[in-house]
């Protein structure tokens, strides 16, 4: 009876070192599994490419702002919106790769550029805080740490995601079948409530003159003190580099897009930061649409993310204005 025990833990063991090994490699080769928000759009991406679409990769303000499905039916072009919360040129350059690794090929990509997410220090790019190792694969952990990436912070937890990945993923895991088990700020089932472009309903339909006041002092307070010191031509503008070159290299005309901002918001940047976030790009090689101004203070909730009208808006004038500018 010991023996037969003895040997059911050891068999025990061993299926669950198979499984969680097993788990870590598919998740290792398969970004879809440790990241569930790419795993999302692209699926809807996918059902979409009959014909190239017109692209467009950016943040949580692309997300919100740019209306595929209306640009599409102004244009006749197919479009998808491909924006992610906090991602900025390092996470753009991951996406893109996955994209062209798994057969997408835009007719177009349109890029917005967050002027913060161009800020580099000491300690690495800002997007570090947002694009965690177990994230990625480990090839990707390679490309995240040759554009600042600490790797004494991204690696261990792309290690522990392969070797303990139950644990590691476990948020991954249970948003996916049970997202109402976790706090919201941890749950991976916003992506698939976007409508079937990638386009995600702004939360807002209005808000009160305090509750506005409120959202701009967030925002001065996330973004103030990095508009206030930062560089323009450090690592994520090398990414942004790598992105467009590998652009180029496919045949995927590349148009960089700022995103409209409110006055309010406009007003947290230093004299010249303007001029020389515009000089760093123009180094790039590709067309620069200036769309801060496009939108009106009212248009917005926070200064910088679109209710559905200045959604609506933006993406209209974005239609005609890419008519104009020749790749």
């Amino acid at each position: 009876m010991r023996r037969r025990a003895a040997t059911a833990v050891l068999v025990a063991l061993g299926l669950f070192a198979v499984v969680q090994f097993g788990f870590g490699t598919a998740a290792d080769v398969n970004p879809c599994l440790r990241d569930p928000a790419f795993a999302d759009k692209f699926a809807k991406l996918e059902r979409r490419t009959a014909a190239r679409p017109t692209l467009m990769l950016g943040s949580s303000r692309t997300l919100l702002g740019f209306h595929a499905g209306r640009f599409e039916q102004a244009t006749g072009t197919p479009a998808f919106n491909f924006g992610t919360p906090a991602a900025g040129p390092i996470t753009h350059l991951v996406h893109l790769n996955r994209l062209l690794d798994r057969g997408i090929r835009p007719k177009e990509l349109v890029l917005e550029v967050l002027p913060s997410m161009l800020a580099d220090g000491d300690d690495g790019p800002i997007e570090q805080l947002f694009l965690s190792g177990e994230r990625l694969t480990g090839e990707e952990v390679g490309v995240v740490e040759r554009f600042g990436f600490r790797p004494d912070a991204v690696r261990p937890k792309w290690r522990q995601s392969v070797y303990s990945p139950w644990y590691s993923l476990r948020c991954q895991v249970v948003g996916r079948v049970a997202p109402s088990w976790l706090p919201w700020n941890h749950r991976y089932d916003w992506s698939r409530k976007t409508d079937p472009h990638g386009w995600a309903t702004p939360p807002r339909a209005s808000v009160t003159a305090d509750e506005r006041a409120e959202h701009v002092a967030k925002a001065r307070a996330e973004y103030g003190a990095t508009l206030a010191a930062m560089s323009t031509d450090g690592r994520p503008l090398g990414a942004l580099r790598e992105l467009v070159a590998t652009c180029r290299e496919r045949g995927v005309p590349v148009r960089l897009v700022l995103m409209p901002e409110a006055t309010t918001f406009r007003a947290m940047y230093p004299a010249g930061l303007d001029e020389r976030v515009e000089a760093s790009l123009k180094t790039l090689g590709v067309p620069l649409i200036d769309a801060r101004t496009w939108l009106a203070d009212d248009d917005f909730y926070d200064g910088h993310h679109p209710f559905t009208r200045g959604a609506e808006k933006f993406t209209d004038a974005l239609a005609k204005r890419l008519a104009e500018v020749t790749p």
